[in-house]
Order: C-alpha cells, then structure tokens, then sequence
C-alpha cells in the first residue's frame, strides 16, 4: 500500500474522527430541534383546547430538558472542532515551515509566502461555525419532508423556498469565486511591494523614493480595494436576495397555512410548527449563502497549499550519516539563482581535502556567490552533484548536514534574541562553545563592550550593530559546533585591519583543527592564509590549483584556460600555449601574499 506524504492529507485525515463525532452530534442536537414544533403543536391543539395547566407545565419541563440538552450538544460540538482546528494546525506546523524554507528555493516561494495564513484559514474554518453549518445541512431534506408531512402544500412552499437559496448559493460561487482569488493575487502583490519598501527603507529614504514608492503602492492597493469590493457588493446582494427570499418563504407558508386551518384541513398548531421546521430547513442554506466567501477562500487556501507541498515534496529520511571529516568534492556542479532565467555557475569541478583552505576570487557577477550557496547546501543544483566525505548532499538530511556546516552569508542577518543565542544558532547554549567560538573569530573583547555583553538584546528588537560587528557574531556563529565545512562569502567586506589580522588568525586555527575552509574574497590579505585558489569568470572556472601556482601564473598575467569539456578539478601545474590571457579586473593581484 502506497503511503501519502502529503502533510496536509496527514492532517484532514487526524481530523476525520473529529467529523464523525460532530456528525453524530449533530444528528442529536437536529433531533433537539424538533422539540420546539412538537411543543408548539401541543400548546395549540392540545393545552388550549383542554386549559390544563398541569399539561401545560410537564410539556414545558420536557421542552426545558431537550433545550438544555441541546444547549450541552452545541458546546459539545464546538469543542469538538476546536480541538481538531488545533490538530490540524499541530500537524502541519513543522512541516508548513520546512516546505516554505524549501519553497523558496523553487518556483513555488510565491506560495511559500501565503502559507501560514493559508494554514491559520483552514484552521479556523475546522474550528468556526462554518462546519456545523455544513453538518445541518443534509438536514434540509429531512425537515422539508415533516412539512409534507404536516400537509403537501406546505412541503411544496418549504421545498420552493430550499431551492431558490440553493440557486443563490451556486450563483453566488459562480460570480465570487474568480473575483476573490483575483483581489487575493492582488492583495499578496501590494504586500510584497510594502515588504520590499520596507527592506530598502533606507535606500527609499536616501534617493527621496517615498512618493514614487507610496504611489505605486496606492495604485496596487487601489486595484485590491476595487476588484475585493466588487466581489463584497456582489455577494452581500446575493446575501439579501436570500434574506428576502426566506422571509418571503416564511410568509408565504403561514398564509399557505392559514388558509389550510381556516378550511379546516390542518390545526392552528401545525401552522406554528410548520414555520418553526421550515425556518430550521431553511437555515443551514442561508447561512451557507451568507458564508460563501469564506468557502470560496477556505477552498482557495487548501488548493494552495496543496499545490505547495505537491511542488516541494518532503525529502525521504535516509540513513543517518556519521559526522563527516570534510573532504569536499564538485562535479560538474550548474547552479540557477532563484527566479533566474540563465545558469550562474557553469560546470564547475574541484576536490578539497580535510583541513585545506580554498579561495575562491574573480570580478563581481562572476558566480562566487552562487557557487558558495550551492556548497553550503543553501541553493540546490540543477546539475552535477555537491559531496561530503562521498556522500551526495541529496543523501543527507539537510538540517543535520547544517549543523556539520558552518556558512557565512554575505549579507549578515542576525535574530531577535542575544548575541549568546545567535552565536549557538539560536539553539541552546554551551557558554564554553559561544566563548571559545567568539574568541576565534575575534569577537570576544568587542562582545563584552556592549551593554551587556553576551546577554545584550540584538537582532530586529534589539541593539543594532554595526556592519562589521555582525559579521563578526556571523563568523562566530558559522564557528560555533566544531562544522567539518566552514564557508565564509567574503567575510571581510566590512572589516577594519583589526577585524582583517583576527581573520587571518581564525583561518589559521580552523586549518589547525582540520577543518575544511571556502573562503570568497575580494581583498589580497585574506590570499596568504590559503593553500589552493579557485579563479571564476563568467559562472565558469578559469583556474584551480595550489595558491602559489595560481597566483605566479597570475603575476605572469595568464592562466590557463579550463575548456568546458575538461574535469576543472585537476590541478593546473604549468602554463600551456594558447592559455587565456586573464584580465586585471577577474581578481586582485596580491603582491605579498606568499
């Protein structure tokens, strides 16, 4: 038997023994209901007829008794789909967020971005009224049927009114449906304009962007507000139209009655009842009608999320691999950016031993980046395979290759918590392991100059650093754990000399320890703590071998050329004729790196 992955099949079927019981529930408390007509009918045909009072008062303690029973039924019921809401969020909660995380990494971030709401949507639509309403429905025919009961001309009147709300509801998804999916595409465009706004606040505010940015957003949020408020006028007609009609029903089936009773053919009391049941008929369709964007939406949000984790499937578990020695290997690696139309990294291929240090240089746009996020696992690729110790990075579970990875983005982000948390990866922390950590990447003495050293608030509601200061708590955290594979994107953009003399130092000790080290750089100081350079231009290698070969061809001006065709892994000894000439911008030539 096959099994279903999918997160969100898991989680609807934990909620299936939820429904059955709010079914059975419901089938009690719309038996409940039938107490108010028979109590009606009995006051009226029998109570006034007779004036006893004693009839009167056990009728009334009887309908005193069902009525609270029902009352006990309906929080019964709630409670019930309280409790499955909250399931069904638990369920999906770790797998929702490790879905967005791969999400956007692939065409599917666009959803990835609406997923929580989608979810807290589904949520509250397996907590909310709207489910019980859907369980009284199937009652409808039940309570059109005592009307025929009571006489055929008021089932027909009950029926008529039933069918005219019916055709409203199918009208009403007809003429909504579209214009509410296009008002949330709508919505989510004008929300992701204010988040990019937001992002670059400080280039908007900077350029003098403000009113250039605030109009394109008034115009996105103008167009929202139109579209949404189409559909709202549309369906809150169609929401009176169905107000109206059951009014009318209503109506029409006491003067349908009245004239029955006055010609004697039913009671005065079956007047009463018949109202009282085809009002309870009526009710779940109307209130089906008055609910029906919240369908549309709820029905919406599910096709999302079942598009998201269709299109990023969760990854199968595997063997759990040993803590890895760090020899990394590229084979024919091609990366694509995120959204990007053409390849950044073109075949690349090297090997890298335990302990080696790599640099890897080359004029900016030349795909060192984009090679980088696919070594530390962050980007996947398109082709070709990323190892660790033999092992494709496919074979691993990609939180716990993490932990055995140490990677410093170029653009540093810190959390919300204290410098301690961020240093240990917001996990629990070893004060020994964030101390020591700090201390290689030469962040300990300026750590304790904040106001409250290792315990100071930063992050997004914290203590702003300054850039160099962020990217030292990032090489910090990328050390933190002993990584077997420390992968630093030019971790010295921000740097003093200072900051330039401990990197140098940290490099020197993780090489010490046997650690393998990327490094991406731009400046010739970090180029005499390497043993092997890896030249780029273009998404393509121009050369790979020991630094000082690489760096005296470079001295020379030329380097030889990698054809498409050949493994860039060897290592490159010796000049050859024809080589391509590289040019001064491809990297920088250090002069005393030796």
């Amino acid at each position: 038997m096959k099994t279903d992955t999918n997160p969100l099949n898991r989680a609807l079927r934990s909620s299936y023994a939820a429904l059955g019981a709010t079914f059975i529930l419901s089938l009690f408390i719309n038996v409940c209901m039938l107490v108010s007509p028979i109590y009606s009918m009995q006051v009226y045909d029998r109570v006034m007829s007779s004036r006893s009072v004693t009839t009167l008062v056990m009728l009334t303690v009887i309908v005193t008794v069902f009525l609270a029973l029902y009352g006990v039924l309906e929080y019964a019921r709630s409670g019930v789909l309280t409790r499955a809401g909250l399931r069904v969020e638990g369920i999906l909660r770790r797998p929702l967020f490790d879905t967005m995380m791969r999400a956007e990494l692939s065409p599917a971030h666009r959803l990835g971005a609406q997923a929580i709401r989608d979810a807290e949507l589904l949520r509250e639509t397996v907590s909310s009224g709207l489910a019980p309403t859907l369980f009284d429905l199937p009652w409808t025919p039940v309570f059109i049927t005592l009307c025929f009961l009571l006489h055929p001309l008021l089932g027909w009147v009950a029926l008529f009114g039933g069918v005219v709300l019916f055709v409203l509801a199918l009208v009403s998804e007809k003429i909504t449906k579209s214009r509410f999916e296009h008002a949330g595409r709508l919505s989510r465009e004008a929300g992701m304009m204010v988040q990019a706004a937001l992002r670059n606040g400080d280039a908007v505010r900077g350029l003098g962007m403000g009113d250039i940015v605030l109009n394109r957003w008034a115009g996105a949020q103008s167009a929202v507000v139109a579209v949404h408020a189409e559909a709202s006028e549309r369906s809150s007609a169609l929401v009176a139209v169905s107000k109206f009609t059951r009014m009318a029903v209503q109506a029409a089936l006491l003067c349908a009655g009245a004239w029955l009773s006055i010609d004697q053919q039913i009671s005065s009391g079956s007047i009463m009842a018949a109202s009282i049941v085809m009002a309870r008929a009526l009710a779940p369709i109307e209130q089906t009608v008055a609910q029906w964007k919240r369908i549309v939406a709820c029905r919406t949000a599910y096709s999302r999320l079942k598009r998201l984790f269709e299109s990023t499937p969760e990854p199968r578990a595997g063997v759990s691999l040993p803590r890895p020695a760090g020899h990394l290997e590229a084979d024919g690696i091609v990366v694509w950016p995120l959204g990007g139309n053409r390849p950044t990294v073109k075949s690349v291929s090297f090997s890298l031993q335990p302990g080696g240090i790599l640099a890897i240089v080359g004029a900016s746009g030349a795909g060192k980046s984009s090679l980088v996020k696919a070594l530390a696992g962050v980007w996947p690729v398109r082709a070709g395979s990323v190892r660790i110790d033999g092992a494709d990075y496919t074979q691993w579970n990609g939180v716990k290759l993490g932990k055995h990875i140490g990677y410093l983005p170029q653009d540093v982000e810190l959390f919300s918590g204290t410098v301690a948390e961020n240093i240990a990866r917001l996990g629990e922390a070893d004060d020994q392991a964030v101390i020591a950590a700090a201390k290689m990447a030469g962040a300990h003495d300026a750590i304790l100059r904040l106001p409250n050293g290792y315990d100071t608030p930063i992050g997004e509601s914290g203590l702003a650093l300054s850039g160099g200061m962020r990217q030292r708590v990032g090489l910090a955290r990328a050390i933190y754990g002993n990584p077997s594979l420390v992968i630093l994107d030019e971790p010295n953009s921000n740097l003093d000399d200072d900051g330039d003399r401990a990197l140098a130092r940290a490099l020197a000790n993780l090489k010490a320890e046997g650690r393998t080290v990327i490094v991406v750089t731009h400046r010739p100081t970090v180029l005499g703590s390497v043993d092997k350079m890896l030249v780029m231009s273009f998404g393509q290698v121009l050369a790979f071998g020991d630094r000082d070969d690489v760096m005296g061809r470079m001295r020379g001006n030329r380097v030889a050329a990698v054809a498409p065709s050949e493994p860039s892994r060897r290592a490159i000894g010796h000049n050859v004729p024809g080589a391509t000439p590289i040019r001064p911008d491809v990297v920088p030539v250090a002069t005393n790196a030796s």
